[in-house]
């Protein structure tokens, strides 16, 4: 699966994740797994973010829609994901040109 350009929509539901599947990742009871799940989903649900690198069934998804213009990235389970086309505003904040006095604060305050 070549992800890398595409978008993704975080999705609100657990409906295609393999919760019988619990031990496999590092829970020993099924409701731990199901409640980890639920903590990410409603950190990143139906956020769109643009595939960078995948691993192991794991996308990187890069968030334009964050103030500041530094983006978010995360590193989710397919199954939480479904493709979906770039929004325009994704589009404006990938196209952003960078900002020379950002840089340099950013420098300044190690966020380089």
């Amino acid at each position: 699966m070549d992800c890398i350009g595409h978008y993704y929509t975080v999705v609100s539901t657990l409906r295609n994740a393999p919760l019988h599947d619990h031990l496999q990742h590092g829970y020993e009871y099924e409701d731990d797994f199901r409640k980890a799940l639920r903590a990410i989903i409603s950190r990143w649900k139906g956020r769109v973010g643009e595939c960078v690198d995948e691993h192991n069934g794991f996308l990187s998804l890069r968030f334009y829609d964050t103030p500041g213009g530094k983006p978010d990235e995360a590193r989710l389970p397919s199954y939480l994901l479904q493709e979906t086309a770039i929004t325009p505003y994704s589009a404006r904040r990938k196209e952003r040109q960078p900002n020379p006095l950002e840089e340099e604060l950013d420098k300044a305050f190690g966020f380089d």
